[in-house]
């Protein structure tokens, strides 16, 4: 099948190859360097302005001009989900609907159908234009119903970017105008624990399904602490995989999305999970790392196996460890001194990438929540301890930060 990937994935690649399918790739200027060791896996190529122009991917493709009708396309990249499943339509390929891809990346689409068929979500109103003054901002709350603390955030983005939390009027408004285009997201703010559930759904039901725990929300991030996530493995937590898999399953039901890999963010605890959203394509971190190891399934070839219509590998499933990750944070500013060889001494640590190198000026986590100079896998014999050794990793990069120099420019 001639398979059309948008964004490159080394894992896509590798099970598409495996598959046997002719393989077109096509990628923002951007992704180059990635492009470039990828290379010899793929048939052709094409450079893109943007994931998000079906204009700019269906001419991509007539450019190219490859002798095999296209069979399927598949993307991974968060921004390129509606214009490649309307790619997929207009080439009459097998892909999601744009339907589908609407609801699974626009929050109001989502939590309207999620409010329709009684899925518990947030309390919501869409902002449509920016408000002009605090007078507006007040007239508009009123009417919303909304009450203080606000998150306010855009209807179609990612990795908590531009995401702000709003006490008061002032911070309302500021938040709201600081968003592009001026369309936003206004959710009433939801105390305590976070979750994700990460898996695959196959007609309907779902095929593979791992639930993992935030050791705090995701909006930590923008207070300096990083992302740190615990599975909670099928063996050991039956009843919180029951009470998870009964809202993804109605959450999907919801949105219409019946073949696809997903991953949803929810608050509460089993039993009282509240739906917060969900995007059709895997996790990011090292989700893909966890659900090969706890569930027995590569998340990112099974997000194109599940279009292609191939076979998706299975392993046993983890029964006894408990495996978490945690992104290693940033220091603002400072040049990067973090070696993978210093994270691997760390008891429990058995897994570590970096993607940022040694001596490169380090960003602010708050611009978006998957910022970090690497990734670290850890494994342990309980929840508790687990938590204690991603604790652990993060405070020993923090004292590296701690002896690092400022970038040279501000110094």
């Amino acid at each position: 099948m001639h398979v059309v990937l948008v964004g490159p994935r080394a894992e896509i690649v590798r099970g598409l190859r495996a598959d046997g399918h002719e393989i077109t790739l096509l990628y923002e200027p951007g992704h180059r360097g990635r492009v470039a060791a990828l290379r010899d896996q793929v048939d052709r190529v094409c450079a893109v302005d943007s994931y998000r122009k079906v204009e700019s991917l269906w001419s991509a493709v007539h450019h190219l001009q490859p002798m095999n009708p296209i069979g399927a396309v598949v993307t991974t990249t968060e921004w390129a989900v509606v214009a490649t499943a309307v790619l997929g339509q207009l080439t009459g390929a097998r892909s999601i609907s744009p339907a589908q891809a609407l609801a699974c990346r626009d929050k109001g689409v989502q939590k309207k159908k999620w409010n329709a068929a009684g899925v518990a979500t947030t309390a919501w109103r869409v902002l449509c234009n920016s408000l002009e003054s605090e007078a507006e901002a007040e007239h508009w709350l009123a009417e919303s119903g909304l009450q203080f603390p606000l998150v306010v955030k855009p209807l179609a983005e990612g990795a908590s970017k531009s995401v702000k939390v709003a006490h008061d009027l002032g911070e309302f408004a500021a938040a709201a105008n600081s968003i592009d285009g001026g369309r936003a997201m206004v959710e009433q703010f939801v105390e305590g624990r976070e979750w994700h559930f990460d898996g695959i759904v196959q007609d309907g039901k779902l095929s593979s399904f791992m639930v993992s725990r935030y050791s705090e929300p995701l909006l930590c991030t923008k207070y300096g602490k990083p992302i740190r996530s615990i599975v909670m493995t099928p063996a050991l937590h039956s009843d919180v995989y029951d009470s998870a898999a009964d809202l993804a399953s109605r959450a999907l039901h919801a949105l219409g999305l019946s073949t696809g890999v997903f991953h949803l963010e929810v608050f509460g605890e089993p039993g009282t999970f509240v739906a917060s959203e969900l995007a059709c394509r895997p996790g990011g971190g090292i989700v893909g790392e966890m659900t090969e190891r706890v569930i027995g399934v590569d998340i990112y070839e099974a997000s194109a196996r599940v279009i292609t219509g191939d076979h998706i590998p299975r392993w046993a499933e983890e029964t006894e460890w408990t495996h978490g990750w945690t992104i290693l944070p940033t220091a603002p500013g400072k040049l990067n001194r973090v070696e993978a060889g210093e994270i691997m001494k760390i008891p429990g640590v058995d897994k570590v990438i970096m993607r940022l190198e040694r001596g490169s000026t380090m960003r602010d986590m708050a611009d978006a929540s998957t910022l970090g100079v690497g990734c670290a896998a850890v494994k342990a014999r309980s929840v508790d301890e687990c938590q204690r050794m991603i604790d652990a990793v993060v405070a020993a990069v923090e004292q590296i930060h701690d002896h690092a120099p400022l970038e040279a420019a501000r110094s």
